[in-house]
């Protein structure tokens, strides 16, 4: 038997979602953009149902993994900075269903519900926390490690814990992790490949079995296990 709850410690904010009136649901199939270059956002969307990853386009055209959102998530704050950031993108990882509010509908909600402001705002602080830290792992850490904390974050979010303690979690393409990690696909499968010898993970199409005590000591360790690659 399984557990279903998510396994990511959440600090006590403000609930967003009890200040949000129902809004009618759009569905969006696997793959389909949300918004992105030629769409940029004009709403505060909320994943009902499903997945959407959130990315960025750099200056060279690559496309930079920012984050997964799960159900009952907020993402579309960029609409505020009145298409400034039209590098941002959201697609859906697999079939979804999302709420949308205008940003005109949210400004009127928190003159109204002062409290939606400051739930926002947590979420907002919350997110960029998180982006910074991903920042500071892509600036000091190797790539063996960078992929090892993906894994550990992936899994604290989307992944459902067995009661031997491992993890399971939806299946990620190593081009996705690649994009996340910030190197090549075929760095990622290298490291995966190992990670897979070493005990750390099994993986199939139908998902990836993570054993997060064990590889959380490769995070946690003061040396590399093993000798990095290059980007």
């Amino acid at each position: 038997m399984t557990s279903t709850i998510s396994l990511e410690s959440q600090t006590r904010v403000e609930d967003a979602l009890a200040y949000l009136p129902i809004s009618s649901t759009t569905e969006y199939d696997k793959g389909r953009r949300i918004y992105g270059l030629d769409h940029s956002p004009r709403n505060i969307y909320l994943v009902v149902t499903g997945k959407v990853e959130l990315s960025q386009i750099a200056a060279d055209g690559s496309e930079v993994l920012l984050e997964i959102v799960r159900p009952d998530e907020l993402f579309g704050e960029s609409a505020f900075l009145d298409g400034s950031r039209r590098s941002e993108q959201a697609t859906a990882i697999e079939k979804v269903t999302v709420m949308a509010w205008a940003i005109s509908e949210i400004e009127d909600l928190v003159m109204k519900r002062p409290r939606l402001a400051v739930a926002l705002l947590q979420i907002l602080a919350q997110r960029n926390a998180e982006f910074t830290r991903h920042i500071e792992s892509l600036a000091v850490d190797s790539i063996e490690r960078r992929l090892a904390r993906s894994l550990l974050r992936f899994s604290e979010r989307l992944g459902t814990r067995d009661k031997d303690g491992s993890v399971r979690m939806m299946p990620f393409t190593h081009a996705l992790l690649a994009r996340y990690v910030g190197t090549s696909r075929e760095v990622v499968t290298q490291y995966m490949n190992r990670f897979r010898k070493q005990g750390y993970v099994s993986y199939s199409r139908s998902g990836i079995h993570l054993h997060s005590d064990t590889l959380r000591k490769l995070v946690d360790g003061r040396s590399g296990a093993s000798a990095d690659m290059s980007n």
